[in-house]
């Protein structure tokens, strides 16, 4: 009996031992992931826009036009609302049943013993060559696939430049009135002016046309680029 006992309380120090630093290590992780946490926080502020700072508060309800009309006119102005790869590979194609067509002259010297007399003449040839094969794959096309990628990098970087100035926009035009006037008009005017600027000036001219037709003034609408 007292041998049992004597087994039972080592196995409950051995318990104990074991479960201490069980719990310390986990105190020490329960440390390092609030200390992480704190250094991405930290890291949070310093990149966050001080700007953006005087657009916090109460919002005004904003007119304009969506982002996806803004995307629309912006890839008209830059000649990006449409794929023409399509038709070049169609034409590049085509182009073999176009003949390519050469002509050659030529002049010949010949001498006749009956006359004894030197004979003079011109000879002119024209060739006509087709090239078949372009009706399945012409060298063009290359061409015209490193062109469409350009043209969706291009069209990708004018949509993300179009939607920051344009949330920009909401975020200066939505705010308040307050002791930032002036920075915030200067601001939304700012991403106005970028705007028209993608647009063609067809931002201003919708934005005026819904501002009147929230206003319940008559107004003809202007139309887009």
């Amino acid at each position: 009996m007292r041998t049992l006992t004597t087994m039972m309380v080592l196995f409950v120090l051995r318990s104990i031992g074991t479960a201490a630093p069980a719990s310390t290590s986990s105190r020490a992780a329960e440390r390092a992931a609030a200390e992480r946490a704190s250094v991405v926080a930290s890291a949070d502020a310093a990149s966050a826009d001080p700007d953006d700072a005087e657009l916090d508060g109460p919002r005004i309800p904003v007119v304009g036009p969506p982002i996806g009309a803004v995307l629309a006119a912006s890839y008209i102005t830059a000649g990006l609302d449409h794929d023409p790869s399509s038709s070049w590979t169609r034409r590049a194609r085509l182009g073999g049943l176009v003949p390519w067509v050469t002509v050659r002259t030529a002049r010949d010297t010949s001498w006749q013993d009956e006359h004894s007399e030197v004979g003079h003449g011109t000879t002119l040839e024209v060739r006509a060559t087709w090239r078949l094969d372009r009706l399945v794959f012409d060298s063009h096309e290359l061409q015209i696939s490193t062109t469409e990628a350009a043209r969706r990098r291009e069209r990708r970087r004018l949509a993300t430049r179009v939607i920051r100035s344009y949330f920009a926009w909401r975020r200066a035009a939505g705010t308040a009135p307050g002791a930032s006037d002036d920075r915030v008009a200067a601001r939304a005017a700012e991403a106005t002016a970028e705007l028209d600027a993608l647009t063609d000036g067809w931002f201003s001219d919708e934005l005026l046309r819904l501002q009147r037709g929230a206003s319940g003034s008559p107004t003809r609408r202007t139309p887009g680029p």
